[in-house]
């Protein structure tokens, strides 16, 4: 007889509802209208839209990129226009990777609360949960793998919050890699040199 859970085979995919149109910059504020048909973004292998989120520069352009791209961050499609301030992006964009580097240092949640309004469908096969906010999706882009949650090592990085796609990587990019074995061939080289001059004034 079986002790395995009945819930063993379930299949379970997480997506989030983007339905904007028409978003632009306007002052201190990102604005736009909510479109009629929504689409869904689901994870996808690479870069996650959480990476692209914590990573952002924070410019107006780029926040209004990102908003037309993948939807506002904490409401879910509705009617008529939107409306809301790049400074309070901004803060959700800190708090958003304060809770990165909890996960990339080891850390997790014993308990995550969703925010409400999250459902589940029936498609074939596959349970989706329908995340009712973007910043559920990307939450759940993150916990769905945190041992794979780093910070790249290289200091001056200007994207440095990713996702590792396999083994102990410790560097966000292959230029920041190249950039790590640069920087060994430079203390080798630097160490060989003080090596010989030291030689040099004991032979004297």
């Amino acid at each position: 007889m079986s002790t395995l859970p009945d819930y063993r085979f379930i299949r379970l995919k997480f997506y989030a509802p983007i339905a904007v149109e028409a978003v632009h910059l306007a002052g201190a504020s990102v604005v736009g209208r909510w479109a009629d048909r929504e689409r869904r973004q689901y994870p996808e292998r690479g870069v996650t839209v959480a990476q692209r989120f914590a990573n952002c520069n924070g410019t107006p352009e780029e926040i209004s990129e990102f908003t037309a791209r993948f939807g506002l961050l904490a409401e879910s499609p509705g009617r008529g226009k939107f409306s809301f301030e790049i400074d309070a992006w901004r803060a959700s964009q800190r708090d958003f990777q304060k809770f990165w580097r909890i996960l990339a240092r080891g850390g997790s949640p014993s308990r995550y609360w969703p925010l409400p309004g999250d459902a589940v469908e029936f498609r074939g096969e596959w349970l989706h949960l329908r995340c009712a906010f973007l910043w559920t999706f990307m939450t759940y882009e993150l916990l769905s793998q945190p041992a794979k949650v780093r910070i790249c090592e290289r200091r001056d990085c200007k994207h440095p919050y990713f996702v590792a796609q396999h083994g102990k990587e410790r560097y966000c990019s292959t230029d920041c890699s190249n950039w790590s074995q640069a920087q060994l061939k430079k203390r080798w080289h630097e160490q060989e040199r003080q090596k010989r001059i030291a030689s040099q004034s004991h032979s004297r």
